[in-house]
């Protein structure tokens, strides 16, 4: 077990101690409403309310492995529930059987460590990789040549950090100190070299890490691409290299470590089991944000954005399959998936949570590796179908109707919350020409190559998208219009040198920019139409540059 694993399996233990000291307040509440039932008020609510308390008790208890008092506790809800669901009077016996079940509860309250059992005082939770990794590191093997040269330098554009290797042994040297490695080499490294390409092989198969290769050669045959994966080439690219391609294929390589962690909205009264579960998730790369009173989930929701809402489902004032079903009333979050988390065994019950919004429903108790494998994979089925759903195919970026509703809402959000906020609208020089002249494919690819580069350049709360055609646009958050007009022209002097390839001959396509900031532009109309009046006084000025509104207010 690694040491963040041991750190949080630690911090579980307390969590669960914490929730131990806890248990005669939650048994007094306990007593104080079942002797209210039998010397005062047998009501339906005030029985609901007993059950309502006696399941969390079992629930909770389940969580932290307190076994006996979750099956007293189980016993004492089944009890409730009949009087409740056949509408008995609370006789004397059944007076008796309350004090009798009030009395077992009390002894495991007042004493919980003498009914743990080795089995139940263990927490299991199994490594889990961090998934937050830097950027991978480049290596080109190879001589300083020219091919080397190019491609590092056009790397480099995308935000890699390339280092160019001359041998073996500096290359194992620089494994070492790397986190991850991609490693990029010309075939003729290894071509009718046969001793080389099984030291290429073994590097690769000793590698503590999983190391993929990429060739690239100026010829394309069975022969040398049969080398290339019996050195353990992971893919083969012929000369002159599509960098667009190469980038989408380092990528993949570098398992994808852009993709932002999933953020989970907890909504549960019980901040033992909250905080329980919290880091369970946490440990696992996840964000959590918390909604303990129901009434304010909708404005949580708004503002975190959650891929997935794990949600009790007995709370006080709201049923959990209540407020499902409120959240499902709510256009912008009917694809989220709601995971109902109960100590409730009830199939009936159960379903008809599923009937009213619930995707899933998970029993109490759980182990942490299965929460976290069954929250992932809903959480990620999620985001892939919101993302076909919200992106331009192309690109991958927002599409226009969900760019314009990003910017409405990030100007609220700033109006809010003071802060700043600049709309950038980007049009590429004379795309006609490169369709024109290239064909769409290759115009295709230069779009990519765009939302790409600005992909890496951006931080990843920034907004990107199409806006249409050529055109994209980018939302700036918590940034000035100066910080903005010097962030995009640097990407705009970036794109401006990577090489553009096409069958007929190479190229170079540049971009036009215009800028508008809030709060000197108020809402997210105008700025929409700030930026794009300082985008045509760009394109209208000699293009391949920036101009913001701002300036064009002052002329």
């Amino acid at each position: 077990m690694n040491v963040l694993s041991e750190k949080t399996n630690e911090r579980l233990k307390a969590l669960k101690n914490s929730y131990l000291k806890t248990l005669p307040g939650r048994y007094n509440l306990l007593k104080k409403i079942a002797v209210d039932i039998i010397e005062n008020d047998s009501s339906t609510a005030k029985l609901s309310e007993l059950k309502l308390n006696i399941h969390k008790i079992a629930g909770s208890a389940a969580t932290f492995g307190l076994t006996v008092l979750t099956e007293t506790a189980r016993d004492f809800e089944q009890l409730i529930g009949g009087i409740i669901s056949s509408g008995t009077i609370v006789t004397p016996p059944i007076k008796k059987e309350i004090v009798e079940l009030l009395k077992q509860i009390r002894e495991i309250c007042a004493n919980p460590a003498q009914f743990i059992t080795e089995e139940d005082d263990s927490i299991s939770l199994t490594d889990i990789s961090d998934q937050h990794e830097q950027k991978k590191i480049i290596f080109v093997l190879g001589e300083h040549d020219l091919i080397s040269k190019d491609l590092s330098e056009q790397l480099g554009y995308f935000g890699y950090t390339v280092q160019i290797v001359n041998n073996f042994s500096s290359l194992k040297e620089h494994m070492e100190e790397a986190n991850n490695e991609l490693l990029i080499m010309n075939t003729n490294i290894i071509e009718n070299k046969p001793m080389t390409a099984a030291a290429v092989k073994k590097i690769k198969d000793s590698s503590g890490r999983n190391l993929s290769i990429i060739f690239f050669s100026d010829k394309d045959n069975f022969k040398i691409r049969l080398e290339c994966v019996r050195a353990g080439g992971d893919d083969f690219f012929t000369i002159p290299l599509d960098v667009s391609r190469l980038i989408d294929r380092v990528d993949s390589l570098t398992n994808d470590e852009n993709t932002n962690p999933y953020h989970i909205l907890i909504i549960d009264d019980d901040l033992e089991q909250v905080s329980y579960y919290a880091l369970v998730l946490q440990q696992a790369g996840m964000i959590t944000s918390v909604a303990s009173d129901p009434k304010k989930v909708l404005d949580i929701m708004s503002e975190a954005k959650p891929d997935l809402i794990l949600m009790d489902m007995y709370m006080p004032d709201c049923d959990g399959p209540d407020l499902a079903a409120i959240i499902r009333q709510q256009e912008a979050f009917v694809s989220i998936p709601i995971v109902f988390l109960s100590f409730e065994s009830n199939k009936e019950i159960q379903l008809e949570a599923l009937r009213l919004g619930g995707d899933d429903f998970l029993t109490k108790p759980i182990k942490p590796d299965y929460l976290i494998s069954s929250v992932t994979s809903k959480a990620e089925r999620n985001r892939t179908l919101r993302y076909f759903m919200e992106r331009d195919s192309l690109t991958g970026l927002l599409n226009h109707v969900n760019l314009k509703e990003a910017l409405y809402n990030e100007v609220l959000r700033s109006e809010r919350t003071g802060a700043k906020l600049c709309f950038a609208m980007i049009d590429l020089d004379h795309f006609k020409l490169v369709n024109d002249e290239h064909g769409h494919m290759t115009g295709d690819r230069v779009l990519k190559s765009l939302s790409r580069l600005l992909q890496d350049r951006l931080r990843r709360t920034d907004i990107i998208g199409r806006y249409g055609g050529e055109e994209f646009a980018v939302i700036l958050l918590n940034t000035d219009v100066e910080n903005a007009h010097q962030i995009m022209d640097k990407i705009r002097e970036s794109f401006s040198q990577i090489r553009q390839i096409s069958s007929e001959s190479d190229f170079y396509v540049t971009f036009s920019c215009g800028i508008a900031a809030f709060p000197q532009i108020k809402n997210a109309s105008e700025l929409n139409a700030a930026a794009d009046q300082a985008l045509y006084k760009a394109k209208e000025t000699g293009r391949n540059r920036i101009v913001n509104a701002v300036s064009l207010l002052k002329s």
